[in-house]
């Protein structure tokens, strides 16, 4: 089933280069990038975004990590699109993630920052309705 979902290229892997590097993954897996855009996350859509971390210990730490640099934010259309990004990823932890992944490839040796937040390179929707609140979040057009 053809399907949208939304892909963010994190602070870490912006600042170390990798965006073309993951995009070209994605689109290589038959995957079309229909919108993206680079920002620097405001506060707001970092709580939007996280909003399902509300209350969890490492809330906080998330909403200061995604805002301290520039992410870049996108739509991707696909067959299985949602799955297949997840699959493309690999596990939230990079250091579980399988060889081939992005994660797991792309992996710096030091994954968590100062305040023990997982820099994992990369977020994409893990549901169609989180797609949906996602994408709105930063495409409200």
């Amino acid at each position: 089933m053809k399907e949208q979902t939304f892909v963010m290229v994190k602070p870490d892997g912006v600042a170390r280069g990798l965006t073309e590097d993951v995009f070209k993954r994605f689109q290589s897996a038959g995957l079309e990038v229909l919108l993206q855009q680079n920002l620097r996350m405001t506060i707001e859509q970092a709580r939007e975004l996280y909003l399902p971390h509300k209350g969890k210990p490492f809330y906080d730490g998330l909403v200061k990590f995604i805002t301290s640099g520039t992410v870049v934010c996108s739509t991707i259309e696909g067959e299985n699109a949602i799955a297949g990004v997840r699959d493309l990823m690999g596990a939230t932890n990079p250091e579980e993630a399988a060889k081939g992944t992005i994660r797991g490839e792309l992996k710096e040796a030091n994954i968590r920052n100062e305040d023990g937040i997982i820099k994992n390179i990369v977020h994409g929707s893990d549901s169609a309705e989180s797609a949906k609140r996602e994408i709105a979040i930063f495409f409200n057009d």
